[in-house]
């Protein structure tokens, strides 16, 4: 039996299974709770629009906003409910297996294969479960969540939702090329562009590799009909240039606001910013000295390995365009140590491949072993291979609720929240806390209790003017903590600096084990872990 086919299943019950499978794959997948990881910057300026707390007097949700169209989609999902935000990654977790069964089916025929579907579901399940990635972590200290990531520490699918997930859009774009619905297709490459800048390189490869695949096809289409050369190869640019021109359109308001709003304010500026970034803040992502090691190879391993796969398919091109482009513009970017192209990340294009890679590779070993058994969806065997298959999707959707239920419930954690939550039933207008800047603990202050800081790591703003200030706050805060820790006579001459310069009210400390001494500091807080000083000068 056919599972695409529109004469034994419904349209609308194709549309329940995929429901069904993108909520327990979602459920397998897990998310981390509301706001953590990268949340903490993608959110800042939407929450703080949004009114939560007192965010909209945070330096850094003042700057200039770098993903304007996520934060309006974070500032109006927040005014409804903040618990949509798991929802909207629900359904982004559908978009990406829909897009990688998709594409995997139009080279290995699984959707005119019951058996080969489900077999080939579960693999992508086994391959996303958390799971089984924590059960080998402990095990085997091998963490297989790479065989689905980019090199560089880079991905598709995190634990929090973001608007780098957006990319999954990318995927179904391909899979729409595949099908050639090239309308579609363009649109779904804008959707994820216009969410996510950073996918821009990777969407200027795909439509390349669009346009040359369209332009080859129609060009051979015409060559058998008497007509001029001249002719025959201006009719088979036509459409090819046609849905260029239409990415080009779709694009330009992200790369109007990218050379306007978020452009250098000088060379000088901007080129001091970039090295900030690039050799400080983000090196793991940016450098290829940094990140380029046995992972990464292995990845790219995987890599050729799927480019392999998908030759003599409309797919080979594809693959092939965006791993040589990567790989030319890496080689550049290592040969040249060019900052600018260490932040445009070439190398972004594993995040698309290394899926893709992986879900080919368990595509053919299922059509292989299917095909070499000569199992048939009429074989007796099919109910029970099925049954077992989708009874092992729901155990790795169970696996996956159990570890959900542990998030954010080991003692560190706990003891952070709960000097957070003394942050947030007493904050009033005018707070503004100084945090450890290094602390990693300390990441979800903000968004967690609705309370300013003066700064932190993790979070940074894009604008180069704004990036050096950034550093600069980083610098100053980073040097008064450790001023404390040593018990210089300085650190209180230092935070006075630092109270007069950004009208600090509230100083967070970690591990109690040297008191502050400042005459202007007064204990509110104290627990084992963290302990809070207001400040009276």
């Amino acid at each position: 039996m056919s599972i695409d086919s529109h004469n034994s299943v419904k349209p609308f019950i194709l549309i329940a299974i995929w429901i069904l499978i993108a909520a327990l794959f979602a459920l397998t997948y897990t998310q981390s709770p509301l706001y953590e990881g990268n949340q903490n910057t993608k959110f800042l300026h939407g929450l703080a629009a949004a009114g939560l707390g007192y965010l909209d007097h945070d330096w850094l949700a003042n700057t200039v906003d770098p993903l304007p169209v996520f934060t309006y989609l974070v500032t109006q999902t927040v005014r409804v409910s903040e618990r949509l935000f798991y929802t909207y990654y629900g359904l982004l977790f559908g978009v990406y297996v829909f897009s990688l069964f998709g594409i995997s089916a139009q080279l290995y025929k699984l959707d005119k294969s019951l058996i080969k579907s489900t077999l080939f579901l579960v693999g992508a399940f086994a391959l996303h479960s958390r799971y089984l990635i924590r059960f080998t972590q402990r095990t085997f200290g091998f963490d297989y969540e790479i065989l689905h990531s980019g090199v560089a520490g880079q991905y598709l699918l995190g634990l929090e939702f973001q608007n780098s997930v957006f990319g999954v859009f990318l995927l179904l774009s391909i899979y729409f090329f595949l099908k050639k619905y090239y309308i579609w297709s363009i649109l779904a490459m804008a959707i994820a562009t216009t969410l996510h800048s950073a996918y821009l390189f990777s969407a200027a490869l795909l439509t390349i590799s669009y346009s040359m695949i369209i332009f080859w096809e129609n060009l051979h289409s015409l060559s058998s009909n008497n007509i001029s050369k001249p002719k025959i190869l201006l009719q088979a640019a036509i459409k090819p240039v046609s849905l260029g021109l239409l990415m080009l359109v779709l694009v330009l308001p992200t790369l109007w606001y990218n050379q306007t709003v978020l452009a250098a304010t000088s060379p000088e500026t901007w080129k001091l910013a970039l090295d900030i970034l690039v050799n400080e803040r983000i090196p793991h992502h940016s450098l290829p000295a940094v990140w380029l090691g046995p992972t990464s190879y292995l990845l790219i391993f995987i890599m050729i390995i799927g480019v392999l796969l998908s030759a003599k398919s409309r797919l080979f091109p594809v693959m092939l365009t965006l791993f040589a482009g990567g790989l030319l513009f890496t080689i550049i970017q290592i040969l040249s140590n060019d900052t600018s192209l260490a932040v445009l990340a070439p190398w972004r294009v594993s995040v698309l491949l290394v899926p893709l890679s992986t879900h080919l590779i368990i595509a053919a070993t299922v059509s292989w072993m299917i095909d070499r058994l000569q199992i048939k969806d009429s074989s007796r065997l099919t109910p029970w291979i099925t049954t077992v298959a989708v009874f092992c999707m729901i155990l790795l959707a169970i696996g996956g609720m159990r570890i959900q239920r542990n998030y954010g419930t080991s003692s560190r954690m706990r003891q952070a929240n709960a000097m957070m939550d003394y942050v947030k039933s007493t904050l009033v207008p005018g707070d503004l806390y100084l945090i450890p800047p290094l602390e990693n603990e300390l990441n979800d202050f903000r968004l967690y209790s609705g309370a300013p800081i003066v700064i932190n790591w993790k979070s940074h703003p894009y604008k180069d003017i704004e990036l050096l200030e950034w550093n600069e706050r980083v610098q100053s805060t980073q040097k008064y903590y450790e001023l404390h820790q040593r018990a210089d006579a300085l650190a209180c001459e230092r935070l006075s600096q630092l109270v007069q310069e950004y009208r600090i009210t509230h100083v967070v400390f970690k591990n109690r084990s040297i008191q502050p001494v400042c005459r202007f500091m007064e204990e509110v807080y104290s627990q084992k872990s963290y302990s809070i000083y207001s400040l009276t000068l």
